[in-house]
């Protein structure tokens, strides 16, 4: 009980929702006049809709199954062929980074996408590894990415660091000049978080596709939990946290799509 008040009950996101509450329900019983008029009619219809954004948008049962809708598009059980060189997008860097041996700077998508592709790499000794993203000021996450690599095992030579791009449209077509260069055909396998491969993927493909090289998705990183209890629908500051990634997916799918990136 006392793990449950702690973890549950006292979380910020829970303390907003119950206060919240608090007040509706304090409008519905003493917000009426003597003849029976509603005074806080407009007030009372705004907490009601504040409720059910919060509910939406924080309650662990209907977040992670909206995280499952996108993340569940290219599941981890897809094959791609074993040797093929492979690309990772990097997924944030701390921007007070001075070094690029500061891995504790990387964002847990990052650390999580680059540990995966260096699983491979290592189990892998003839493929090719391709860190994506740009500066950040003056240190770029591939260098932070292309380092880290590095500690695990894996030779400078077989990495590639594309350093320039600033967002999943330009990794793609940076990605694409590095590969003119280095003559690569085939397949090449896509390493990002699972709720960034709908689009991440369907940009590398529009991409790479017309240049003969096939697009294979490796997604890592899933943030959806399964079989939530119905006793979690209280808001939970973390299921906030991954409401924002899946509307901001959501957002920028719509985005690529209405500029035909994808």
């Amino acid at each position: 009980m006392t793990e449950l008040i702690k973890n549950w009950l006292l979380d910020p996101a829970a303390l907003i929702f119950f206060s919240s509450g608090f007040v509706v329900v304090s409008l519905v019983l003493f917000g009426r006049s003597r003849r029976g008029h509603v005074r806080w009619y407009p007030v009372l219809l705004l907490g009601l809709v504040w409720l059910t954004v919060s509910l939406v948008s924080g309650a662990p049962t209907i977040v992670n199954p909206l995280l499952t809708v996108l993340e569940e598009r290219y599941p981890a059980s897809i094959e791609c062929e074993p040797g093929t060189h492979l690309v990772m997008l990097g997924g944030g860097v701390d921007s007070r980074v001075t070094s690029a041996d500061e891995f504790e700077r990387m964002s847990q998508s990052t650390l999580a996408r680059a540990s995966a592709a260096a699983r491979i790499a290592l189990a892998e000794p003839s493929l090719i590894l391709i860190a994506s993203g740009g500066a950040l000021r003056t240190i770029s996450e591939a260098d932070v990415i292309g380092n880290y690599w590095n500690v695990l095992g894996v030779g400078n030579d077989r990495i590639l660091r594309e350093a320039d791009s600033s967002n999943t449209r330009e990794n793609a077509v940076k990605v694409a000049a590095l590969l003119d260069t280095e003559r690569v055909e085939g397949q090449l396998r896509l390493v990002t978080s699972a709720l960034h491969m709908p689009r991440a993927l369907n940009v590398f493909r529009k991409v790479l596709e017309p240049k003969g090289i096939d697009v294979c998705p490796v997604s890592v990183n899933r943030e959806a939990l399964p079989n939530i209890p119905l006793w979690a629908s209280v808001p939970q500051t973390t299921a906030v946290v991954k409401f924002n990634k899946w509307l901001h997916e959501l957002v920028a799918l719509a985005a690529y799509k209405a500029q035909g990136w994808i």
